[in-house]
């Protein structure tokens, strides 16, 4: 857990809310909502004007918005679809549709393109845009717009022709759209499509079409996850990660290190697409603030951007999520692990990948618990920071 502060700025305070991709890892994210439900006000308003979301974090973000005028019965919400999540509910694991998938990946391999009905992705996520449909009222999103307690939300999806990362949001109408190298904003009415494109991960989900393009998974070409909530009005940020922040140990040098398997490499792609550009994205607005703390007048002109100093919270696992993923890898159905066996992802070296695709039950609470106390023990940065120092002052004073 990371905390930065700065001196308390005469504008009005607008938090932004990031939340990052990262699969099953997402259900941390619940918990840590969950706990800055119980420590705010219980006639709290939704402390997050701004609420950003890429991949399974869109999914998150998406379904906060939809119940931005009642905050408290949407974190809840949240909270209890992923205590009852099961891989059954994102994508499809009967025996038959796992054969159909190996069998036409195997064909479309072996058929050096002679095949041309190629397969579209290894996993059916039919069952997702099902559950979505059951859980988000997506009308409810302008609803808390009109109504004051919501200025934006945001969902950003990859797009494969233009090789663009685009930022679908959805806003009070003075917000304007906007275009930087490799990625622009764009206006519009967020729908399930939307949301299914942001979180279709590459390969192991189908693109979808949105308009005269197909889209993938948000985190591909998201260089700057920050910007799209400080574009949207937002001038302090609170950031929940999925990953534990400790760097991993280098191999002893008499150590013998097996060649990696498919699965382990596929890990380490989703590491890299889920947390990397979060993570540098971080150090970067780190720098900035370093920066505009040496200048006389706290600004520094950048083309046509006056950068200013932002106040951020990032909240992240306090112990490695691979290590919980293990005590629940026999919880996949047998025909979804007969196809994590066949690239090795069921070995040790495998768990990165799982750690990604454990849409269970027991898995997810045990990362939303973790989140729940991680959220409790950045407690006072976090009252700081959406501006409650007064009722933590009041909870003091009355125990």
């Amino acid at each position: 857990m990371y905390w930065l502060s700065f001196k308390k700025k005469k504008e009005q305070p607008v938090t932004g809310l990031i939340l990052p991709g990262g699969g099953a890892r997402n259900a941390y994210q619940a918990g840590v909502l969950k706990a800055i439900a119980d420590m705010l006000p219980e006639d709290v308003d939704n402390p997050f004007p701004v609420i950003c979301g890429t991949s399974s974090g869109a999914l998150n973000a998406v379904l906060l918005a939809s119940s931005a005028t009642r905050f408290r019965e949407g974190v809840d919400r949240l909270y209890g679809v992923w205590a009852n999540f099961h891989v059954g509910k994102v994508f499809r694991t009967d025996a038959w549709t796992a054969i159909k998938s190996g069998f036409r990946w195997s064909l479309t391999f072996l058929s050096v393109g002679l095949v041309k009905r190629q397969p579209k992705s290894v996993l059916d996520n039919t069952p997702l845009r099902h559950l979505l449909e059951s859980h988000i009222r997506f009308a409810r999103i302008q609803q808390a717009i009109d109504a004051g307690n919501l200025d934006a939300v945001s969902i950003t999806a990859s797009g494969y022709t233009s090789g663009m990362s685009v930022t679908f949001f959805q806003g009070k109408d003075d917000l304007n759209s906007w275009k930087r190298t490799r990625r622009i904003g764009q206006p519009t009415e967020l729908t399930l499509n939307h949301l299914m494109a942001s979180s279709a991960i590459p390969v192991l989900f189908p693109a979808v079409k949105l308009r005269n393009e197909y889209f993938g998974d948000g985190s591909m070409r998201q260089t700057a996850p920050l910007s799209p909530a400080l574009h949207l009005g937002a001038n302090r940020l609170l950031i929940i990660g999925v990953r534990n922040p400790r760097p991993d140990k280098p191999p002893e040098d008499n150590r013998r290190i097996p060649f990696p398997t498919f699965g382990q490499i596929t890990g380490y792609i989703f590491d890299t697409l889920f947390m990397d550009s979060l993570d540098a994205d971080i150090e970067r607005l780190r720098r900035i603030n370093h920066t505009i703390t040496e200048t006389r007048d706290k600004r520094v002109k950048y083309h046509d951007t006056s950068l200013r100093q932002i106040d951020y919270l990032v909240i992240s696992p306090s112990m490695d999520v691979r290590e919980i993923v293990e005590r629940y890898v026999g919880n996949f159905p047998r025909s979804i692990r007969f196809l994590l066996k066949g690239i090795g992802a069921l070995a040790r070296e495998g768990r990165p990948l799982m750690s990604y695709l454990m849409f269970d039950a027991p898995y997810c609470k045990e990362l939303m618990e973790l989140g729940y106390e991680d959220g409790l023990a950045a407690r006072k940065q976090v009252l700081h920071l959406l501006g409650y120092e007064e009722h933590e002052e009041e909870q003091e004073a009355a125990s």
